[in-house]
C-alpha cells in the first residue's frame, strides 16, 4: 500500500507522512487525512477523506502533486495564488497511475502502457493541462486520430490505458465529474469487435516466393534464411520461428514442436497458449541439421562445448537473444525490395505457406493443424479464396447422379 513507503511521525491529531519538500498528509482533528502544501510561505490544504481509504487517496494525491511541483522546477507558481488549481496535470497523474500499478502488471505489460502513453498521449497538448480539463472530445478526437495512422490494436490498448487512468481520477474525485469521460467509446470510433483486426492476406505466389528466397539467400545470414524459411516452410508465426530450441526439433521423424514463441525480450506460450506438432519438408530439415551442426562447431571454436539450444541467436546481442520481430520486419523490407516485390510482413510467409498448401488440394483440416487454429471455420474464413476447383473432381456425377445429360440448349428450338 502506498503509505508503507513513508515513515509516519506522530502530530497533533495523529500520524504525518512527508511525502516531499513541502508536502505532507496529516490526520486533522476531525480525523480526515488532509493534503498540506507550503511553498513560498504560503499554505494551502485539502481533505480527502476519512479511514484507511481516505489514507490511500491523500498519499497518492500527494504523490502526484509532488510531481506537479517538480515539473515547475519546484518553483511557488503552482500555489502562488489562492486561485490556483490544486487538481493535478494529466501527465503527473498518469505518471503515478503507473506506478502505483506496476506491482499487479508483469514488465511487458507495463512497457506497452508506459509506451502508449510516451508516444500517443503525452505529446499532445490536450493532455499536458489538469486531468480534469481532459474532456470525452478531447480523448475522443485523440483515438480517432489514431485510427489514422495505427491498427486498432494500438487503439484498443490507448483507451483501456485512458480509461483507467480516468477511472481512478474520478474515484479520487480530481475529475469533477463522475463520469469517465473514454466510457464506450471504441464503439464510436472503431468497427464492430469482429471486424477490428482482420488483415487482409498478402502471401507470394509460387514466382514470387522462390524470387524472395533466393534473393535472401544472396544477402542474409544463414541464421536470417533459416527464420524466414520456417515460416514460408513450416509456417510458423515470427515469434515461434524466433523462439526455436534444439530440444523441441525431432529430425528423424521430421516434425517440429511448437511450444514457446519470442516477443519484446520475453517468452511465452504460443498464440492461446496452444502447443502443436508441425511436420517439416525433407528439404527444411536437412538444411536445419546442417545448420545445427554449424553452431556445434562454432561453439566448440568459441570454447563453450559445443552445446546448442535457441537456434537463432543475435550476434548484435552478444548470442544471448534471439533476433527482435522488428530486426525481421526490417529484413522483410530489404528482400522485397531487393527483389522487386510489394513489401510484405513477415506474417504473409506464414500465409504464403497456407495459401500454396490448400491450392495443391491439401485437406484443410491438416492446414488446420499444421497452423495451430483453435477451428476448421477460421483456415477456412481466411484462405478459403485460396482453394479454386475444391470439390470440382466429381461435380457432374453428384448433379446427374451418374447419368448422362442432355441440356435442353442444344435441341433445336422450333421454327
Amino acid at each position: 500500500m502506498p503509505w508503507r513507503k513513508y515513515t509516519p511521525k506522530e502530530g497533533k491529531y495523529g500520524s504525518i507522512y512527508h511525502i516531499s519538500q513541502g508536502v505532507q498528509v496529516r490526520s486533522d482533528a476531525r480525523g480526515k487525512w488532509t493534503i498540506f502544501i507550503e511553498r513560498g510561505g504560503e499554505r494551502r490544504n485539502k481533505t480527502i477523506g476519512a479511514g484507511r481509504e481516505g489514507l490511500v487517496k491523500a498519499i497518492k494525491a500527494a504523490e502526484v502533486m509532488s510531481k506537479q511541483l517538480a515539473s515547475s522546477d519546484r518553483s511557488t507558481k503552482a500555489i502562488s495564488t489562492e486561485t490556483a488549481p490544486i487538481t493535478p496535470v494529466f501527465k503527473a497523474y498518469s505518471e503515478a497511475w503507473l506506478e502505483d500499478n506496476m506491482g499487479r502488471w508483469d514488465s511487458f505489460t507495463y512497457q506497452r502502457y508506459e509506451g502508449i502513453l510516451r508516444l500517443h498521449i503525452w505529446p499532445y497538448d490536450e493532455f499536458k493541462g489538469r486531468i480534469d480539463e481532459v474532456t470525452r472530445k478531447v480523448v475522443k478526437k485523440r483515438l480517432q486520430a489514431l485510427t489514422k495512422t495505427h491498427s486498432p490494436a494500438t487503439v484498443e490498448l490507448a483507451h483501456c490505458v485512458l480509461h483507467g487512468i480516468f477511472e481512478e481520477a474520478v474515484d479520487d474525485e480530481d475529475m469533477g465529474t463522475e463520469a469517465n469521460p473514454a466510457t464506450r467509446l471504441l464503439k464510436k470510433i472503431l468497427p464492430p469487435k469482429n471486424k477490428r483486426n482482420v488483415n487482409e492476406a498478402a502471401p507470394f505466389d509460387l514466382e514470387e516466393r522462390d524470387r524472395f528466397l533466393e534473393y535472401a539467400d544472396k544477402t542474409l545470414t544463414w541464421a536470417e534464411r533459416l527464420i524466414l524459411k520456417v515460416m514460408v516452410y513450416g509456417g510458423l508465426r515470427l515469434g515461434e520461428a524466433l523462439a526455436m530450441r534444439l530440444r523441441h526439433f525431432d529430425p528423424v521423424k521430421m516434425m517440429y514442436h511448437v511450444s514457446e514463441s519470442f516477443k519484446q525480450h520475453r517468452f511465452g506460450l504460443p498464440k492461446k497458449g496452444k502447443k502443436r506438432l508441425v511436420d517439416l519438408p525433407e528439404f527444411l530439415v536437412e538444411e536445419l541439421n546442417k545448420y545445427i551442426v554449424h553452431l556445434k562447431k562454432m561453439g566448440l571454436k568459441a570454447g563453450n562445448g559445443g552445446g546448442v539450444d535457441l537456434l537463432f541467436l543475435d550476434p548484435m546481442e552478444n548470442g544471448y537473444w534471439p533476433y527482435s520481430q522488428r530486426k525481421v520486419q526490417g529484413l522483410m523490407k530489404r528482400v522485397c525490395k531487393g527483389a522487386k516485390l510489394s513489401i510484405r510482413n513477415p506474417h504473409d510467409l506464414r500465409h504464403t505457406y497456407a495459401s500454396i498448401l490448400l491450392m495443391s488440394h491439401q485437406s484443410p483440416a491438416y492446414v488446420q493443424n499444421q497452423l495451430g487454429h483453435s477451428s476448421i471455420t477460421i483456415t477456412v474464413d481466411i484462405y478459403g479464396h485460396w482453394m479454386p476447383g475444391q470439390g470440382r473432381q466429381g461435380l457432374e456425377e453428384a448433379l446427374t447422379g451418374g447419368k448422362p445429360h442432355i441440356s435442353a440448349y442444344k435441341q433445336e428450338r422450333p421454327q
